[in-house]
């Protein structure tokens, strides 16, 4: 009897240890598939991460990387190639629902603050007009909860071309490095096409509704500076800006035959007097294509900033990659009544001649000297 239950007990103990392992085996099983479940449901950046990215389409690309003015081989003005490349934004979303709704905030602060959110129901997101030579940080969030920061940097090469609906030629004159190894400030002033149909008995806006968000919100105009003519019609009988009647409306009307700088001088003197007022700041200017009485603008007011003049022939061919109805050649600009002008002017830099042919020309340098200012950030 004796020998019996000690069989008995030894049995039940040796049921005992195997149900305590079974059942530790089961729990670590459980834990195991609950650390899976939870882990597959996080949120997860995938692109851009810790990577440097190019805003700009491959011809554009290969355009300003490459030594040679000639854009022959990549656009000849006749289509509309300027706009350029998005930004796609990728993340993984785990088990999460195909109908999940997530928010992606961009912010050039690592702590997310003054971030920018856009929404999507989709898994990516592609987003235009971001800033060269920036580091972004962003994230992506869905049902409460949050993905890690993660962050990219955009590329340093100018110009930081721009996607408005509706307007072709668009691009920030900020982001350049200038002699002094400065960088200008970006997302102050712009150049572009016109908004609205030139030469038109009627107003016919062409910029849409979501150009006109894009300008308004995301670039935040407070200005339209429009050298088109008026006596001929050229303006397409607007008289306020398509951006709304908030915006300020500058009809500061320039001839674009002839010697563009010498018969333009009573409105070149407008336009450096608008441009001296910080409170007119960010503002866009145009004529019919941005590309002539649009791209001397941005050529003196470069050169003023100390822009190499490299740089600045580079930008006048970039109008190429625009729908601006033909080519135009760097012969055009060097042989401007403009450029003469800034070239037989005194100084050692292109900077300098630039000042000093302005002042000769009537603009007060301190409004030369509150220009340089802001578009340097100062």
């Amino acid at each position: 009897m004796k020998k019996l239950t000690a069989v008995i007990l030894s049995l039940v103990m040796i049921i005992t240890v195997f149900a305590g392992c079974n059942a530790a085996q089961n729990n670590e099983n459980q834990n195991t598939n609950s650390t899976v479940s939870s882990s597959s449901q996080e949120i997860r950046t995938v692109y851009p991460v810790d990577t440097t990215v190019d805003i700009h389409t491959k011809k554009q690309s290969s355009y300003l990387t490459k030594s040679g003015l000639s854009t022959i081989f990549y656009s000849n003005g006749k289509k509309e190639n300027s706009r350029p490349e998005a930004v796609e934004f990728q993340w993984d979303s785990g088990t999460l629902s195909e109908n999940t709704e997530y928010v992606v905030d961009i912010s050039e602060n690592e702590d997310m603050t003054d971030s920018i959110s856009y929404s999507t129901s989709s898994q990516t997101l592609e987003v235009y007009n971001l800033k060269i030579a920036t580091t972004y940080y962003w994230t992506v969030s869905a049902n409460g909860e949050t993905s890690s920061v993660a962050e990219f940097t955009t590329t340093s090469v100018a110009p930081r071309n721009l996607y408005v609906d509706g307007v072709t030629n668009v691009r920030d004159l900020g982001g350049r490095k200038t002699e002094n190894g400065t960088i200008t400030e970006q997302g102050l002033i712009y150049r572009c096409g016109r908004l609205n149909e030139s030469s038109a008995e009627t107003v016919h806006i062409e910029i849409t509704e979501d150009g006109i968000q894009t300008m308004r919100d995301q670039l935040g105009i407070k200005s339209e500076i429009d050298v088109r003519k008026v006596d001929d019609g050229e303006v397409g009988a607007i008289t306020a800006s398509p951006l709304g009647d908030d915006i300020h409306y500058f009809s500061c009307p320039m001839e674009w035959e002839g010697n563009t700088f010498i018969d333009n001088r009573e409105q070149l003197l407008k336009v450096f007097e608008i441009l001296s007022n910080r409170d007119n700041y960010p503002v866009i200017f145009h004529c019919n294509i941005g590309t002539d009485r649009t791209g001397m603008i941005a050529f003196l007011v470069n050169a003023l900033l100390g822009v190499p003049e490299e740089d600045l022939f580079k930008d006048y061919l970039f109008s190429n990659f625009a729908n601006i109805g033909g080519t135009r050649k760097i012969s055009q600009l060097k042989e401007s009544g403009y450029y003469t002008a800034v070239m037989q002017a005194e100084g050692d830099s292109l900077r300098e001649k630039t000042y000093n042919c302005l002042v000769e020309f009537g603009v007060p340098s301190e409004q030369l000297d509150s220009i340089i200012s802001i578009l340097s950030g100062k």
